[in-house]
């Protein structure tokens, strides 16, 4: 079993990691602003680390003595942001500095080059989200100039369904249909779910992946 490094532990897909982590025998940090909030029961596998993402030491401290970081980061609001690229930029620093490598991080539907011009995202998705597209595609490109062994998981609509383990992966590609638009949809337990699948998987290995059922 590996000691995990839970980033955006508050939200919908960072608490199904922690349950599902936990259920599979794993020793889970759960990295919040506020620990308080996380929204699963006191366990004696998990530990709580208060700290912020945008503050590089606290990272460091964070991901010491973890064998991985799984990344459900999410930002609040309309407005610029930075907590995507400037978070993983920590993140990443951190992991060299204390010799982890094995990272995955959720981003979103129409973040690839092939969508941008669909019809849909430039008139309805990017004029309301493009301060949060623009800052994942940042991410995206930090990951992609580092060394480390990351996964991407692009994910369409997040919803609270069932863990249905009938998700699939599609290389270098994005869902039509934004992560908040109608069309596909997915549930963050199966969201958890492939995410921890691929901590005993090379298949994906430095690459992006859309994931749909």
């Amino acid at each position: 079993m590996s000691r995990l490094l839970i980033l955006g532990a508050t939200g919908g897909t960072g608490a199904a990691l922690i349950r599902q982590a936990l259920e599979l025998g794993h020793d889970v940090s759960a990295f919040a602003r506020t620990p308080a909030t996380i929204p699963v029961p006191h366990h004696e596998r998990l530990r709580a680390l208060r700290g912020d993402v945008m503050d590089a030491e606290q990272v460091s401290r964070a991901v010491s003595g973890h064998d991985a970081v799984l990344s459900a980061l999410g930002s609040r609001g309309m407005g610029p942001t930075r907590v995507y690229s400037e978070g993983i930029t920590h993140v990443l620093r951190a992991m060299k500095e204390h010799g982890v490598r094995r990272l995955i991080a959720v981003t979103a539907a129409g973040i690839g080059e092939e969508q941008q011009s669909a019809l849909w995202f430039r008139v309805l998705v990017k004029p309301l989200l493009r301060n949060r597209y623009s800052d994942m595609l940042r991410m995206e490109e930090a990951l992609r100039q580092s060394d480390v062994d990351w996964t991407v998981v692009r994910v369409p609509k997040l919803t609270d369904g069932r863990l249905t383990k009938e998700c699939r992966a599609s290389v270098d590609a994005s869902p039509p249909g934004g992560y908040f638009l109608g069309g596909p949809t997915i549930s963050r337990e199966d969201v958890a779910y492939f995410m921890l699948s691929q901590l005993e998987s090379d298949e994906h290995l430095r690459k992006a992946v859309a994931l749909t059922y």
